[in-house]
């Protein structure tokens, strides 16, 4: 069975509630600085964003060492394999000062939704599907991303392919075929593994909270396959009596639909956070958030400047029962939501959560990394 590439291993009992399947389970988990934290600060394509962002940010908050996170784009093969002009510049930052890795989040399907293929470079218009990958179709192109990721010095990073597959919105969501899914990540994890140097690369079986279009696990590629269970999660609810709040609402009303949110979706709900904490005990992996925000989104579903979800998060994140191994804050104004709480590159931004960030930095600022011996 293929094992975390952490040194310093040792065995904890781990006591799941009362009537979760695996309990009182021996699991190895990493004796070293874990939980980690990470930051999206927009990538290295945007001005604003890549590892500038990252060291600003880290400035911030007073940690000597935060991780980084970043985007493969999905117009074309070749971006997928990994360019120079993304990798390099992490490549530069990664040697500037220990400790230092990189999450990136890897495409499985370039082009539009339709699955009618790449809109620019190699193979365009050409159609791709989940079912080619699983058959090593596509194998070539996760070999290159494997030498180019050694290359560039970044072969220790973790990489989120396919990330939030039980979702409808990525051209390589899973919900027509989870099978297809699984095969195509083993496919592509025995490929890069093959690839001399990459031998340290962990991968990131990664779906988004909640039901969405079919139950995530059964897309699981088997444990033989996978580093870490990690989940994305925003506070964001569409359930009744949850958000968007009422016109007029109290402070005591607004508080009171924040912890209904937290209790019984987020944390509680079906799929949510105590769901895949235990999915992830069971399979004897850590556990890892690799997106998590506060949230502002235009259709009002979300609880918007919410410093108590911060509190929340930090409790879950720093109990050791839950064994989070690096959780990433994503701190950037998305389209369809915001999250920042950081002042930016220039260290000019005002943040649309005040109070969320000044908890975010009382709780998460002001220490320093240590590397794993």
């Amino acid at each position: 069975m293929h094992r975390m590439k952490v040194s310093c291993v040792i065995w904890t009992l781990l006591v799941l509630p009362a009537g979760v399947a695996g309990a009182e389970t021996p699991v190895d988990f990493p004796a070293s600085a874990a939980p980690y934290l990470a930051a999206y600060r927009w990538g290295a394509a945007n001005k604003n964003g890549g590892a500038a962002a990252n060291e600003a940010y880290a400035h911030w908050l007073g940690r000597a060492v935060v991780w980084a996170e970043d985007f493969e784009p999905t117009e074309r093969w070749d971006s997928l394999e990994g360019g120079g002009w993304q990798l390099g510049e992490w490549s530069r930052w990664k040697k500037g000062a220990a400790g230092r890795r990189l999450v990136l989040s890897v495409p499985l399907l370039p082009g539009g939704w339709d699955r009618s293929g790449p809109r620019q470079g190699d193979a365009i218009g050409k159609p791709v599907s989940l079912s080619a990958g699983a058959r090593g179709e596509y194998n070539a192109r996760f070999k290159k991303l494997a030498e180019n990721l050694v290359h560039y010095g970044l072969a220790d990073s973790v990489l989120r392919l396919g990330w939030e597959f039980n979702g409808g919105w990525y051209t390589w969501r899973a919900g027509e075929d989870p099978q297809a899914f699984a095969e195509y990540w083993r496919q592509i994890v025995r490929t890069i593994r093959a690839v001399p140097g990459a031998e340290k690369l962990q991968f990131c079986w990664n779906p988004a909270q909640g039901y969405q279009q079919f139950p995530a696990e059964k897309a699981w590629p088997g444990d033989e396959w996978v580093d870490f269970v990690g989940l994305d999660l925003y506070d964001d609810s569409w359930a009744a009596e949850t958000y968007p709040f009422p016109p007029g609402a109290t402070a005591v009303q607004i508080d009171q639909r924040r912890r209904t949110v937290w209790e019984k979706v987020l944390l509680n709900g079906d799929h949510g956070l105590t769901f895949w904490r235990n999915f992830a005990a069971q399979h004897r992996k850590p556990f890892s958030i690799p997106e998590w925000g506060v949230d502002s989104r235009p259709d009002k579903h979300s609880g918007l400047d919410n410093p108590k979800f911060v509190e929340q998060m930090h409790t879950f994140i720093t109990d050791p029962a839950n064994r989070v191994f690096f959780h990433c804050y994503f701190d950037v104004q998305a389209p369809d939501g915001g999250h920042q709480l950081s002042p930016g590159l220039h260290g000019t931004d005002v943040t649309r959560f005040p109070n969320a960030s000044a908890r975010f930095k009382s709780l998460f600022g002001g220490v320093r990394e240590h590397r794993a011996k």
